[in-house]
């Protein structure tokens, strides 16, 4: 059975928008991270979309973004659908992050060294806790709300062919298809009511 999983970015938080690392740290929404995730409560309204489940990292600001989405508090919290852990960055300025590395691996290992995770063990993570909540939920239309880092490595990890963006707004929505693998039909930012992609029609 196919079944339509929907994977959120949460709102914008105080450290986003003070320019701070946040990984496994946290900090609340601000103003605009609730609006940003009421846009997306009205995205899902206006196409008729209903979730049978939905879940969340355990951090705050996933949490709190999945409530303002659905409107509901049987919020069903999963550590591992949490941020990359950036070891003793978590919390510094972000322009001490280091470069991004090439072929869509973010920070590689940089942050091992450091006391956090490599991308390979976030990909690891992510896509073994995402496909057991998908292959042992008998619904069929899921909300999942995760974290920028942890979502974009996600999808390279389980797309054979993955669009080639950089950054995820806040709320941005990840539109898939599953049937014991993934098809990614679209992403949409609702805070500024765009597609960013869009999978052909064939």
């Amino acid at each position: 059975m196919s079944k339509q999983f929907y994977l959120m970015r949460h709102g914008q938080t105080r450290f986003n928008e003070q320019h701070r690392i946040q990984g496994v740290c946290d900090s609340p929404l601000t103003e605009l991270g609730i609006k940003q995730a009421q846009q997306a409560a009205d995205y899902f309204k206006s196409k008729g979309i209903v979730f049978d489940e939905i879940y969340s990292s355990t951090q705050e600001r996933a949490c709190d973004t999945a409530e303002i989405v659905s409107g509901r508090r049987d919020i069903i919290r999963l550590k591992g659908l949490k941020e990359w852990d950036f070891g003793a960055f978590e919390g510094q300025q972000e322009y001490l992050n280091p470069p991004l590395q090439a072929g869509g691996i973010g920070y590689g290992d940089y942050f091992v060294v450091h006391g956090g995770e490599s991308n390979q063990e976030v990909r690891e993570r992510m896509g073994k806790t995402v496909r057991e909540l998908l292959e042992k939920s008998s619904a069929k239309t899921i909300l999942a709300v995760s974290h920028g880092a942890a979502i974009a490595q996600f999808f390279r990890h389980v797309l054979s062919d993955p669009p080639q963006i950089r950054g995820m707004h806040n709320c941005a929505i990840l539109h898939f298809c599953y049937d014991g693998a993934f098809d990614l039909l679209s992403i949409y930012n609702p805070d500024d009511s765009s597609f960013v992609y869009q999978k052909e029609e064939k």
